[in-house]
């Protein structure tokens, strides 16, 4: 998954939307995705957290990108939620809850694997 978000990094801006502290998030993201991402979006950054849009829309106008652009990647019902209520186009991965949970999304991956040849396919 590291030198898939690289690659995208080159061709895409990218985000993190999390309903955590921004401690946690920061940290996290500096010891797996160090200099991956262009912005992020934690709890703390926003009055109302998922399944609202204002966690998504704030990361829209923050990586100043058009709503019909952007993917979002969830693997959480309130995220799908979210990402659909905020009108944007959601991959789901059934990490910790099963598939039939995050049916709301565009798209349902069966695992991660699915997930990079999808993104992939997105850099030719």
């Amino acid at each position: 998954m590291d030198e898939t978000f690289k690659s995208l990094q080159s061709k895409f801006k990218l985000a993190v939307v999390s309903g955590s502290d921004r401690a946690i998030v920061e940290t996290l993201m500096g010891k797996f995705y160090p200099n991956i991402f262009n912005t992020i979006i934690a709890g703390t950054d926003v009055e109302k957290g998922k399944p609202d849009p204002e966690p998504y829309l704030t990361a829209v106008e923050r990586l100043a990108v058009q709503k019909d652009k952007c993917i979002v990647l969830e693997n959480a019902p309130l995220g799908v939620e979210a990402a659909k209520n905020a009108g944007l186009f959601c991959i789901a991965v059934p990490t910790y809850v099963s598939a039939d949970l995050l049916n709301k999304a565009d798209i349902v991956v069966r695992d991660h694997r699915e997930l990079v040849e999808y993104l992939c396919s997105l850099l030719d």
